[in-house]
This record gives structure tokens, sequence and C-alpha cells, in this order.
């Protein structure tokens, strides 16, 4: 993730880009821009966000310490509606402006077990802030989050105790950090921000003399009554060239170590945020970005949403077209293979009827071949006919009635006829020989040709 930290002095405009990974980072560019002529150069740094696509990263600005109303409390909860309650009561007094005119933020610094938390609250200036940030719009810049120079400053020294294990930050100990005309004396308890102060470096020789004297302040500000008003070291770190210079003339005024420690960087501690964060944007501000982010989101979603309709329509149009022209083909084709197809469904037609024949012809003549299988050997069978409704008539002469009747019992049992009963019979003699005429009916059972 791209990560860029952008800041104003009273000297220069600095940009810095950072790759982000896990709980590391990598700085990928770092561009001080000067004024010139005391304002900036906005077709060149606009160029610059421009080239590097930073407008497209997460911008992360800061105020410095002497731009805010900046306190410590200890209040007597760890509940945080309570301590927001506290917080507008203690914030009143900070800035002498309407609590209108006025942004409010605190961070919980630490739980004690004694039930109090140690917060820092922090009191802007709405306008000052605005126009800060309405300056970076000019130049295409939208600051996502404002935080204070002070606990970024904290940050970058806990990302290089991150990196050095040597590098301790128990006890207590005090930061001199100097970036162009900006100082800042931050005293860390415990790895904890516990005290911040700031102000603007005066043009003048009594320079070291000044820093002398707010050093010894800010100790008898923070200790106030403790009796044990002792620090582990005073570690001078930031943007100048004469860090050793300015330690060296520290060093008399002070029984305490000093150490220089010129990796410190602001840039890096808005990085590096973990819970040290605190955003100094105004509501409103904040608000009125969340309405066009959420208009910008609902503006493209409308278009995504128009552009996925008319995706939809196009391609259902084109597979109506592909479809109706695959008809029209099918059509054609069928409009050709019709006249040949009519001819094979003739012929078709034809081979049934002749099949139906060949298939009642078989059956006739099994029926026919069961017929004699079943008549008397004493019978004779003068006459036998079958209509194209499968009636069949059988005439002959039998011996005696008994044998006529039988022939009609056996003509019944056929599997080839149904229905089967005797017409008529009558008595006749020839020569000494008595005979009896008969004649029979059946129906043919065509369901034994299927």
């Amino acid at each position: 993730m791209l990560k860029t930290a952008v800041y104003l002095t009273k000297q220069k405009l600095r940009i810095a880009k950072f790759n982000v990974t896990g709980d590391g980072f990598k700085k990928v560019q770092d561009l001080s821009i000067g004024f010139k002529n005391g304002a900036l150069d906005e077709a060149k740094i606009k160029e610059v966000i421009r080239k590097e696509g930073i407008a497209k990263t997460q911008l992360l600005s800061c105020l410095f310490r002497h731009q805010a109303g900046v306190r410590f409390f200890s209040f007597p909860t760890h509940d945080y509606q309570e301590i927001s309650r506290m917080v507008r009561y203690e914030a009143a007094e900070l800035l002498p402006l309407k609590p209108d005119e006025t942004t409010i933020r605190y961070l919980v610094l630490n739980k004690k077990e004694s039930g109090y938390s140690d917060t820092l609250v922090v009191v802007t200036h709405k306008t000052e802030v605005l126009k800060l940030i309405e300056g970076f719009q000019k130049l295409g810049l939208e600051i996502d989050s404002l935080n204070l120079s002070s606990l970024a400053i904290v940050n970058s020294l806990r990302y290089l105790m991150h990196r050095d294990k040597n590098l301790i930050l128990k006890s207590s100990f005090m930061i001199v950090y100097f970036e162009d005309e900006a100082v800042e004396i931050i005293i860390v308890k415990n790895g904890v921000l516990a005290f911040s102060r700031g102000f603007l470096q005066g043009v003048g020789k009594n320079f070291s003399q000044v820093l002398i004297s707010e050093i010894r302040l800010s100790i008898e500000l923070f200790f106030n009554n403790i009796k044990q008003r002792k620090l582990s070291k005073i570690i001078i770190g930031g943007f100048r060239p004469d860090l050793e210079q300015i330690a060296d003339a520290l060093k008399p005024s002070f029984d305490i170590p000093f150490f220089i420690e010129k990796k410190i960087d602001i840039a890096s501690g808005m990085v590096f945020t973990q819970r040290q964060e605190i955003n100094l944007l105004s509501d409103e501000f904040l608000s009125e970005r969340m309405r066009e982010k959420l208009k910008k989101k609902i503006f493209i979603s409308s278009v995504l949403v128009i552009a996925n309709i008319l995706l939809v329509a196009a391609m259902f149009w084109m597979m109506l077209s592909n479809k109706e022209s695959y008809l029209r083909k099918i059509e054609e084709k069928l409009s050709r293979l019709k006249p040949q197809a009519q001819a094979i469904q003739n012929k078709a037609q034809k081979l049934q009827m002749v099949q139906t024949q060949l298939i009642s012809q078989l059956l006739i003549l099994d029926a026919i071949t069961d017929l004699i299988n079943v008549a008397s050997a004493t019978s004779t069978l003068n006459m036998l006919s079958i209509n194209e409704q499968g009636v069949l008539v059988v005439r002959g002469q039998a011996k005696s009635l008994g044998e006529v009747l039988d022939f009609v019992g056996s003509i019944e049992n056929s599997s080839y006829f149904k229905n089967s009963h005797l017409n008529f019979s009558s008595r006749r003699k020839i020569k000494d020989e008595e005979l009896i005429d008969f004649e029979i009916q059946a129906n043919l059972d065509k369901a034994q040709g299927r």
C-alpha cells in the first residue's frame, strides 16, 4: 500500500512517499520544494504530483506543535464516554475561541491500574486548519488524515526501536526536534508521549540560551512537584546539519547524557502510526468529504448500473438477432428440403401400407393354418372367407352336431380368433350317410399381428 506524508513549514513543502508492507515500510520518494520569493512554485508541485501519481495514494499530513493547543490530563476513569465529557469541559480553556470555532480531539495514551487514564487533548482553530487544507487542495492534494507532529516524532522513534532492539524506550527521556524554524520539546515516559511543547525559532544570536531556557522550563512543567526530576537522556534530532553543534552548546548546562538521532523523521512517524494517531480535520470537513465521496460512489454506481443494463440489452439484442438470423437460415433450408422430405414421407406411408398389408396377409395365413389344424379330421370345409373388417366365415359339413360345436370351441380358443359362434346348422342325408351343414362366424384378432 502506498502512503504519502506531506507537510508545510515556513520554508518548504515536503513530500515523502512510502510503500507500506505488513509492519514495515520503505521510502520510495522524498522531495522538498522550497519557497520562491516567499511563495510555493505551484506549477512545479502540480507537475510532480501528476508525474509521480501522488494524488492517488493515501495522503497524510500534520500540524506542528506550535499550531495547536495541547494539554495532558489524567482523568479518573477508563470509560470513554466519561473521558469525552471531561475533555470537552477542559478543552474550553485551551484556546480563546468559541466552541463552534474549534475542533477538539483526544487520545487515551495510557490506562493505569489505579483507574486513571492519561489523556492527550488537542484543540485546533477550524479556520486555520481549513486554510491549510485548502492550500493543499489548490496543489491537487486531498489530505486524508491530519496528525500532530509530536505524535509522529514519537512514532518515528518507536519504529527505530522496532528495527534496533538496543534502543530502549523505558524510563523518562526528552526529544528535542528541529524542522526548519520549528522546534519541539517532547518528553516520553515509559514509551508513551507524556509532554510536548513547540515554538518557532527566532532570528538572533541567543538561540542556544533560548533553547536552554525552554528545556529547563519543560522539565519544570513536566515534573512539577515531583521530587525525583531525572531524565535518562536527551535526544537531539531533526533535519539540521548542525545537530552536533547544538548538542555541544547544551551539554554544559545539563547533567544529562545527550544523544544525536538523525533518523527521527516526522514523515515516517505519520506512516508508522500504530495506535498513536489522531485526526485533526474538523467534523464538518470530514462529513462534507464523506458526502462528496458518497455522491461520487453513487454516481459511479449509477453509471456502472446503466452501463451494465446497456450491455445486457446489447447482448440480448445480439442474441435475439442471432436467433432470428439462425431461424431464417433454418427456414430457408427447410423450404429447400421440403420437396425431398415430402417425397420421403410419401414413400414411408406407402411402405407402411405395404407393411400393414403384409402383416395382415401373414396373419390371415397363420390364422387359416391354425383353423385347419383345429378342424376335425372327419369335417369338410367348403368355404372360408375373411373380409376387410377381419370377419371370418367358415362353411362345411360334419358328421355330427357335436363335432361342429367342438370346432366352434376350438376356434374360440385359438389365439388368432375371438367371438366365434355358430350361425346355423342343418341336417341332411346323402345315401345312407347323415351330414350336418354348418356355418361358423368369428372375428380375426388383429392384435396378434402387431
